[in-house]
């Protein structure tokens, strides 16, 4: 433990393991497969990295992304840890000189994407060589039933299998459900394999959900009032990223886009400037889902609901890597539903998976619509099992809400539930109690039901909110599929002819605005006051992004966010000082500490 902890301090600069870490990293270095599913931002890297340095052989990563493992690479040598890549983009003469430092032993971690795992001569070459590791980066990939499915990541266990001596297997991933969990165990050939499972609460992050049809308002709005920070925006299509991005820089906002309809080389440029912190926001589709391993972002704005749970915790977990405060928020109107579906209709064509996406939207609909508790929902999603139903650290647990008598509404959603037997969906069940004379009412002739316009004096924006209420709070079901129908329970039927007086909390109408209240404000700045520390932080970034541009590597691959927050608030005055900061290594305290330390003087001095 002590031999870890101090290869920790000196390759990595934090003097503890985070939750989970240690027993993962013992597990393989005792050499036994092990499956780790830990939330972004939990530290997954180190749990292989560490090892990589301990073991004799060279370990092998895999690595969905170019872009992902370029970074990685340039951590990793940067804190004089010997590691290198192979890919698409390197030149043959940078290949030839790879494999050779590999052969010669002096790479400890190689990247590769697992295509490359179907080339012949990569194969012979590393069927060659002493693999002490072999580790799936991503690992959710090898599984249709979760998100990002790969094909190339079934190949993984046949290429296992086919190595002279069979190294230790390691498979990491951020989020997966119980069947993508069973998919990796069994198509990855894990063998006697630990599971583990960290939490999946991100507790730097601030989840919310704002309802509006003025989303580009609101979007224009928050990184205007953010422009001394680094965010994503992320859209469901193309067309909506260039008419964001466009208006962005309309308005003189250092702002880039990505999609699959760029070539390559302007995606690789608007990336390179994004992680270097030359653009301030960058807008883009999921197709840059993975390949962002800044560890400084800010914020992230979804402008449309994703399809499933899985790719928005992914997407959202891109904020406060570095373990500082984040801001995830989801801009979410009706036709969002409309969208997903169309892209699911377009891009599946198997039936059977067409209703797995389908199921997996619905999940992600009803997070989007409800009054629960945001984190709550997510960590019942992942299989976890909280102790507590408000967390009052989220959008929904932080608006302001009244106890409101609602027996009278919730009875006569029941009624009309029942009248339907469970054969029609959510907007139907609306539509009767608003009293809609609609064709398909009329068609099937509803407006004769004794439910029928019970709810007239409500819009029907506010009857869907009750209706949607019933459904959390257990009177009713919803289905799954791409047409869920709604069906009434057991203790919908006893609310209906029962009783008793039936209390429900009310949000207090507001119109939502960027910027959140003083209390969340004041949280989100964590144990720090960032208005006093700025000016000092501001330097130090300054100082961080001149060492980047020598070096032609991202500032956050020097120091993170957060790390320069601890020196801003710590002021350390010697190189010994300087150790004590969190993220602050050996081999970086003295390759960059004269200069921060220097900084922070001159910087106290001028004050």
């Amino acid at each position: 433990m002590m031999e870890l902890e101090s290869l920790l301090k000196q390759y990595f600069g934090y003097t503890s393991f985070r939750p989970g870490q240690h027993e993962v990293i013992q597990t393989l270095l005792d050499g036994r497969d092990c499956l780790a599913i830990m939330p972004t931002g939990a530290g997954k890297s180190i749990c292989f990295q560490l090892p990589a340095l301990m073991m004799p052989g060279v370990t092998l990563v895999i690595s969905p992304l170019i872009s992902l493992m370029k970074d990685q690479v340039d951590s990793l040598v940067n804190q004089e840890i010997p590691a290198t890549y192979i890919n698409s983009q390197c030149t043959f003469e940078e290949a030839k000189a790879r494999f050779a430092a590999i052969r010669a032993g002096r790479v400890r971690l190689v990247y590769i994407s697992p295509e490359r795992l179907e080339n012949e001569f990569f194969t012979s070459f590393m069927q060659s060589l002493p693999i002490s590791m072999f580790i799936i980066d991503e690992a959710h990939c090898v599984s249709q039933w979760g998100h990002d499915f790969r094909p190339s990541y079934c190949a993984i266990k046949d290429w296992i299998a086919a190595l002279p001596k069979r190294p230790v297997v390691g498979a990491f991933t951020a989020t997966a459900t119980e069947k993508v969990k069973e998919d990796m165990m069994n198509l990855l050939g894990l063998e006697k394999e630990r599971i583990f499972i960290g939490g999946f609460d991100r507790p730097n992050l601030y989840f919310r959900v704002v309802r509006t049809n003025r989303k580009l308002d609101f979007a224009l709005s928050y990184v205007q009032q953010h422009k001394e920070e680094s965010g994503i925006i992320y859209g469901a299509t193309r067309k909506e990223v260039d008419r964001v991005y466009e208006e962005l820089t309309r308005r003189g906002i250092r702002a880039g886009r990505y999609h699959a309809g760029l070539s390559d080389d302007m995606r690789r440029t608007m990336q390179d400037a994004f992680t270097y912190d030359r653009l301030q926001v960058i807008v883009a589709t999921n197709a840059f889902g993975m390949g962002i391993d800044k560890s400084n972002v800010r914020y992230v704005i979804h402008y449309q609901m994703p399809k499933n749970i899985e790719s928005y915790y992914q997407e959202a977990g891109r904020a406060g890597r570095d373990g500082a405060p984040g801001e995830c928020i989801l801009l979410f109107s009706r036709q969002d539903i409309m969208i997903q579906k169309f892209l699911i209709e377009q891009s599946v064509n198997d039936p059977q998976q067409q209703a797995v996406e389908f199921r997996l939207l619905n999940a992600m609909v009803r997070y989007c619509e409800g009054n629960h508790c945001l984190r709550h929902y997510i960590l019942t999603y992942f299989g976890e099992h909280p102790s507590w139903q408000r967390c009052e650290k989220c959008g929904n647990c932080d608006q302001e809400t009244v106890e409101e008598d609602m027996t009278e509404q919730v009875r006569s959603i029941c009624l009309c539930v029942d009248e339907l037997k469970g054969r029609f969906g959510m907007t139907m069940v609306c539509d009767i109690l608003k009293g809609s004379q609609n064709a398909k009412v009329r068609r099937y002739g509803f407006e004769n039901n004794s439910a029928f316009g019970m709810l007239g004096d409500f819009t029907l924006s506010e009857v869907r909110d009750m209706v949607r209420q019933c459904i959390d709070d257990g009177y009713l079901d919803q289905s799954d599929g791409k047409y869920p129908i709604v069906s009434l329970t057991a203790v919908g039927r006893q609310a209906l002819s029962g009783h008793q007086r039936i209390v429900q909390q009310k949000v207090v109408a507001s119109d939502p605005v960027p910027e959140l209240p003083k209390r969340q404000q004041k949280r989100r700045a964590g144990a720090i006051d960032e208005d006093a520390l700025r000016p000092l932080f501001d330097t130090l970034r300054a100082v961080r992004l001149e060492l980047a541009k020598d070096e032609h590597i991202p500032p956050f691959v020097i120091f993170s966010d957060a790390t320069l927050w601890d020196m801003a608030a710590l002021k350390p005055d010697s190189l010994e000082a300087m150790s004590d900061i969190k993220g602050v290594g050996s081999f970086k305290l003295h390759k960059y500490g004269r200069q921060f330390v220097s900084a922070i003087q001159s910087y106290i001095e001028n004050q």
